[in-house]
């Protein structure tokens, strides 16, 4: 019981300390462009700020794409034992 008080605490403590943090701070929204109602495809604004992929993005995928081909594998072979 007393396990389960301390734990509940400190979940509460955390939740509480980490409800100040954001992961990005907020702005507000670029004004809309001046060519509305242009049709055709247009480059985005120069100052969009999306998310880079990293390098190890890449390499995550190639290790769980080995570790699902060697589970496939595993199967396989205890199916035609």
């Amino acid at each position: 019981m007393k396990k389960i008080i301390i734990g509940l605490f400190i979940l509460t403590f955390g939740v509480i300390l980490s409800s100040g943090l954001f992961a990005q701070p907020s702005f507000d929204p670029p004004a809309p462009p001046d060519n509305k109602g242009t049709s055709g495809n247009q480059s985005p604004p120069s100052n969009s700020t999306g998310a880079p992929v990293e390098p190890g993005t890449g390499i995550l995928l190639i290790m769980a794409g080995a570790y699902g081909i060697k589970k496939i594998r595993d199967v396989r072979k205890v199916n035609n034992s």
